[in-house]
């Protein structure tokens, strides 16, 4: 075990949420000597009304506390952070990563925190911003979450959580499908789900005096229960099923209920008991016969290991269970403990089978299996493993690392007031490249980044001005016509055209397709995209285009000095939309040879004017987190 070691939690959750291996870990590590704190979940999304409570519950924490930190136990100690709820907004993050380590910072100092393990369940931008100011001696990422399943605001973290992975020393994992999914970014990874304190359901198991709470022993029949959270995840519908195959059984559901459950509330036979304290929890399993894991199977729960079935089998429980992939792999591995069915109909007869043999000499040898198979997999157990591992990781990455903590701590700060005013200066030097420069084409030079053509799916024409002043103009028939040349030569056998601008009465994208048209394009090979209204819609538009036709490359036709915002913004969104087969080098930037708007006999001061405003929406874009 761990021991004389500092270290610092980012967590997923808060402390006073529903008891969980964030809370469990933390809470042993610091029994054994190691000085913990636990930063609690610092968000992956905007607040919504619903999360009211939470943020209340925040500043109540905070208000209670000396600058969010308590003192919660022996060596454990909680900080509740106050930052801004953005997640995803860059100018958020760089206000919440300051205030956050100047705060951090201070704790480290009073406390005298020595070259910290750092221990984080949230990969998010933020947390990996914090981990930039600290100097460790172990960066831990305990992979718990599909975040890319999970919702589409926690999708959004996609990309920090793969870099997390990469950054670690040490990747830990609760199910065969997180592990695929990390080791794709990182060799360190080893599988540790999340357990249970078999000790404190042994007590509870072996006692006669720990009776069943009242709620549920008064109910008649054989009980198969479910704990947990009463979650998106969960099959109600199957649930509400196997209540009408099984009239005779009670099913009974204890958790906070999270999503709405008004269909199952009406049924004579499933009872829905609430939220209890985790310390009850033995106590009602006890009064249980079988254990439900009625999961929906979906991308999301095929990378889950429930909890609940460690707590089952230290009970010594029967375990019914929808075909997840960590519960078909269980039962491949220990035949007899559970059993997995994929429909109502073989849940159902599952389930009376296992009822008629509850108190056969079979049943007897099962559930001797099941206990010990739960003793070994304590979390007494789980965590000697897991900090074996980590003491000889720190052997392997950190050998004979005894340097002073605080003078690498006094390294960063001199680093940290050393980087504004390199900021300043940048700044200075980038107005006087600004109004000093000899051309607008010089000036505009870092805007252009050009591909020669090349053999793709499909050409995609942005029309609307885009790269010189966000007007239409003259633009619309230099790159319909240069368009129309590429598909001549055989460069792509489609062209889209992407405009939702209105010059008077005439739509820019299809002005585009009469220029095209009129140059030898044939009218089958072309597609209208008349929505977009600005760059950004241009390229998600027609990725959602590519997406649907099957095309993962392309030729990309617009302005020369638009051409860094577009290939911007195509990495941002190839990296959130997933579209099969297409990379950023897939996607080729091709503007016209020529610009009549840009040629050297035009205005000046508007083509100035029109870098001076492709710089803008860059930066415009930068703060609206879209690149």
């Amino acid at each position: 075990m761990l021991t004389g070691r500092d270290i610092i939690c980012f967590s997923s959750i808060d402390w006073d949420f529903n008891w969980q291996g964030h809370q469990e870990i933390m809470q042993r590590l610091a029994a054994a000597g190691n000085r913990v704190l636990y930063v609690e979940n610092t968000g992956v999304r905007s607040p919504r009304p619903s999360d009211f409570r939470r943020l209340r519950n925040r500043l109540s924490n905070w208000w209670r506390s000396y600058r969010g930190f308590r003192r919660q136990a022996e060596n454990l100690y909680i900080f509740s952070p106050l930052i801004l709820p953005f997640p995803h907004s860059r100018p958020a993050r760089w206000i919440n990563r300051h205030l956050m380590g100047g705060v951090l910072n201070s704790w480290f100092r009073s406390q005298r925190f020595s070259d910290p393990l750092i221990w984080t369940f949230l990969p998010s931008r933020l947390t990996l911003d914090v981990i930039e100011l600290i100097p460790h001696k172990l960066l831990i990422y305990y992979c718990i979450d599909s975040f890319r399943h999970s919702s589409p605001a926690a999708g959004r973290i996609e990309a920090s959580e793969r870099a997390m992975i990469r950054r670690a020393d040490l990747v830990l994992v609760t199910s065969d499908g997180l592990a695929d999914h990390c080791r794709a970014h990182n060799e360190a990874v080893h599988k540790f789900p999340f357990t249970v304190d078999y000790g404190a359901f042994e007590t509870v198991r072996e006692d006669p005096a720990a009776t069943v709470p009242a709620d549920l022993a008064s109910l008649p029949g054989p009980k198969a229960g479910y704990i947990g959270g009463l979650h998106r995840w969960l099959d109600s519908g199957l649930i509400a099923e196997l209540a009408g195959k099984l009239p005779a059984v009670q099913f009974v559901l204890i958790g906070p209920e999270q999503e709405p459950m008004d269909a199952l509330r009406k049924l004579p036979n499933v009872h829905l008991l609430g939220a209890r304290a985790h310390g009850e929890l033995p106590r009602y399993l006890k009064g249980f016969d079988i254990g439900l894991i009625p999961y929906l199977v979906t991308d999301y729960t095929q990378c889950v290991h429930p909890t609940k079935l460690n707590e089952y089998l230290a009970m010594g429980l029967p375990v019914l269970s929808t075909p997840i992939r960590e519960m078909q792999s269980f039962a491949e591995r220990h035949p007899g403990l559970v059993d997995v069915g994929h429909s109502a109909d073989e849940l159902a007869v599952l389930l009376e089978r296992r009822l008629k043999t509850l108190h056969g000499d079979s049943e007897g040898e099962l559930r001797r299996q099941r206990i010990e198979l739960a003793e070994k997999t304590g979390w007494d157990m789980h965590l000697e493993e897991m900090c074996e591992l980590i003491e000889r990781r720190i052997d392997e990455v950190r050998p004979g690392d005894e340097a002073s903590w605080l003078e690498r701590l006094s390294a960063v700060s001199h680093g940290g007031r050393r980087r504004p005013l390199a900021a300043l200066a940048a700044v200075a030097v980038l107005w006087l490249l600004l109004f000093a420069a000899p051309s607008a084409q010089w000036l505009g030079a870092p805007l252009v980044v050009e591909t020669p053509p090349a053999a793709s799916d499909v050409i995609l024409v942005f029309g609307g001005g885009v790269g010189e002043t966000g007007r239409p103009g003259s633009s619309t028939f230099e790159r319909s016509g240069w368009a129309a040349e590429l598909y001549n030569r055989g460069v792509a056998g489609k062209v889209v055209f992407s405009s939702g601008f209105m010059q008077l009465s005439r739509r820019d994208a299809e002005d585009m397709l009469r220029v095209a048209s009129a140059d030898g394009v044939p009218a089958r090979d072309m597609i209208l995209e008349k929505q977009a209204a600005n760059n950004y819609e241009n390229v998600r538009n027609c990725l959602e285009i590519m997406q649907q036709r099957g095309f993962s490359s392309a030729v990309v036709v617009t302005g020369r000095y638009n051409t860094l915002r577009t290939r911007l913004l195509f990495e941002t969104q190839l990296n959130a939309s997933g579209l099969p087969g297409a990379t950023i080098d897939s996607i080729r930037l091709v503007p016209p040879p020529e610009s009549i708007f840009f040629h050297r006999d035009s205005d000046r001061l508007a083509q100035l004017g029109a870098v001076l405003h492709e710089y803008a929406a860059i930066l415009d874009y930068w703060w609206k987190d879209w690149i």
